[in-house]
């Protein structure tokens, strides 16, 4: 690992230290009061009175430090591993919370405005690929650990909720274009609106050339060429009701890197969504969604031969949510209803076109027993093609002794459905055949769990700390059913993994222009089987200690800067569909920004990203990401 640069330390504490700016009293109050989650019970809350660990990252944030992209703005936050990665079909980054780190991860859910865009075919989601511009993003929520008692299984691990920009009332638009050495990108976004209906269009594209291959004498074929198109529309009847359409697509051409030929892959998303809700009154508020969305991926040369994809995944829910008794019982009841399939004559010999059914229903309820006690429980029953019936279930207790401090305890059962291709697949790959197995089991995740989250010092430093240990039982295992040749590689549910760790994130908000923050997590993973056929290693494939350290400062006359830390433990990445691991050794990241305001809704910036190493690896074949330095220049209309 390179040594930690001298002047990390006196950056970040000048930051910290910089005379606030002009900041009004109540601006501050505001920015001091607690923040309100949605994705934790399906109801509006104070992060305090969330039943799960949850994070919130907000649109100043994502602006202040100049997050180019979903992975890189995730790595930072605790309880996350996140890692560049390269499947064999273009996907970029693997995101996971609480362990279990590999290319897909078919534990996490992720939802874009509620819509799911978790993938069926191989599990987990092709986060580069997903249609959402960063300009166009209002806020994350973050939920670690189980919550399929309210999202059904592929929940175990966590919850990452994407909430884009909703039309405003009056027009209004942006622009902007960044460029540097390692890539070329330009959004533009433009938005008109009433109170009674409104509309929001906005595209983004990106061109970025192959990265460079570690030893630095040629191109890891690692190209990208990008164009992201997003519509919302929303119509307002009458002051009780809403109506959103949203739509939009993602085209792709891509660099498929660690070949000995150079392989490329084109990916076409398209999706579609209509949401409908109504407020009730005393009855409280109802909510309907359709959504559908497709996926197609053609990759020039799979060794030897083309490979074309087709997934598709059809999507349908109700949503009830109420209150009673003085709102000291809060309820969210609900039923969803999904198909979503796959269709691949290469990858499914034979049987080319497969497909899941799911039917839901859930309800959850929040109950204070007193003005320190509350009571959270949930359940879930889901029964599909794929995994049969199952259940999941949560029950917290949540006790504040005194104001502005919270203890949690909790304890939560999750399944996790089998991806499509584990089940189903059929494919050669050389000398190996890969091969699914139809009587393959849901995994089975038990989770314990006690948090405190507390604010202090007016409120202005806030603070978070879990405990957590897992379970999983029928843990998904790759194995050599025939030693060959040709080898014949399958799934079967034949080990037990358990997870143990510990997160803690402070915050502490000097000005409403001026914010420190600091996290550590400590993750060990056991696992009964060890390596699997794959290379796959649970234990060593999780850092045991990650930190992160931030600031953001506004610096006065239009000026601001901010910069960002990140350690990590050594690793293996692991790849299920390459059938490789790679040692990582622990590294340091550095990231810094700098931005001149000239005027309102005008700003000119420069970054780095990377800056300690001239590259670094973190993908199980190899791959390098350089140092990279960038400048460019926002501008928003109609403010």
């Amino acid at each position: 690992m390179s040594r930690i640069p001298f002047w990390i330390g006196p950056v970040l504490v000048a930051l910290a230290a910089f005379p606030a700016g002009a900041a009004e009293d109540d601006a501050f109050e505001f920015f001091r009061e607690e923040a309100k989650v949605y994705t934790a019970s399906r109801r509006l809350e104070a992060t305090a009175q969330a039943p799960v660990a949850v994070d919130v990252v907000t649109a100043e944030e994502i602006a202040a430090y100049g997050y180019r992209n979903l992975a890189d703005l995730l790595r930072f936050r605790a309880g996350l591993d996140v890692s560049d990665a390269r499947s064999a079909d273009g996907n970029r980054a693997s995101v996971t919370a609480r362990g279990f780190t590999r290319d897909f991860v078919s534990e996490m859910q992720v939802l874009v405005d509620g819509r799911s865009v978790y993938s069926p075919f191989l599990g987990g989601v092709y986060w580069e690929s997903l249609p959402v511009p960063m300009e166009d993003i209002e806020r994350i929520e973050i939920v670690r650990g189980p919550n399929a008692a309210l999202y059904g299984s592929n929940a175990a691990l966590g919850v990452i909720s994407i909430i884009t920009r909703k039309p405003g009332s009056k027009a209004r638009g942006g622009v902007t274009a960044r460029g540097g050495n390692r890539s070329l990108y330009a959004s533009e976004a433009a938005e008109a609106g009433s109170p009674l209906a409104g509309l929001r269009v906005s595209h983004s594209h990106e061109t970025a050339p192959g990265n460079p291959a570690p030893d630095g004498t040629r191109d890891a074929n690692d190209f990208l060429h990008s164009n992201k198109l997003n519509i919302r529309a929303r119509v307002n009847p009458d002051k009780a009701t809403e109506l959103e359409l949203m739509g939009g697509g993602v085209w792709q051409t891509m660099g498929v890197p660690g070949y000995a030929v150079d392989v490329r892959a084109k990916q076409a998303h398209d999706f579609q969504m209509l949401l409908a809700a109504r407020d009730l009154g005393g009855a409280g508020s109802l909510e309907a969604v359709f959504s559908r969305s497709e996926m197609r991926l053609n990759q020039d040369r799979f060794l030897v031969s083309p490979v074309d994809l087709r997934v598709y995944q059809y999507d349908g829910e109700l949503l009830h949510r109420s209150s009673w008794a003085d709102e000291r019982v809060r309820s969210a009841v609900g039923g969803s209803w999904r198909r979503s399939g796959v269709y691949s004559d290469q990858l499914f010999t034979g049987h080319p076109s497969q497909h899941n059914e799911v039917t839901r229903g859930f309800t959850h309820h929040s109950v204070r027993l007193s003005d320190a006690l509350t009571a959270v429980a949930g359940v879930s029953v889901e029964d599909s093609r794929v995994g049969g019936l199952q259940t999941a279930w949560q029950g917290v207790a949540l006790y504040s002794p005194v104001e502005d401090h919270t203890l949690r305890a909790s304890y939560s059962h999750a399944p996790t459905m089998p991806p499509l291709f584990n089940k189903y697949g059929d494919f050669t790959l050389g000398a190996t055949r890969f091969l699914g197995n139809p009587d393959l089991r849901p995994q089975q995740l038990h989770s314990w769990e006690a948090g405190w989250s507390g604010r202090t010092l007016d409120r202005s430093l806030k603070s978070c700390f879990t405990l957590y240990y897992m379970e999983i039982r029928d843990r998904i295992f790759q194995h050599v059913e025939i030693a060959g040749p040709p080898r014949v590689l399958d799934y079967d549910n034949r080990n037990r993994a358990t997870a143990r760790g510990a997160e803690l994130s402070v915050e502490y908000a000097l000005a409403v222009d001026r914010t420190l923050f600091a996290n550590y997590t400590f993750e060990k993973i056991l696992d009964d089987k060890g390596v699997d056929s794959a290379g796959t290693d649970l234990r060593s494939g999780t850092p045991l200690h990650k930190a992160n350290l931030g600031a953001r400062a506004a610096l006065g006359r239009g000026f601001s800067a901010s910069a960002l830390v990140g350690y990590k433990d050594a690793f293996e990445a692991n790849s299920t569909n390459r059938s490789t691991r790679r040692s990582i050794d622990r590294s340091l990241r550095v990231d810094a920004r700098a931005a001149w305001a000239p005027r309102p809704g005008w700003q000119v910036f420069v970054a780095g990203v990377d800056l300690v190493q001239p590259y670094r690896v973190e993908a199980a074949d190899g791959t390098a990401s350089p140092r990279r330095f960038e400048g460019g220049m926002s501008v928003k209309f109609g403010l």
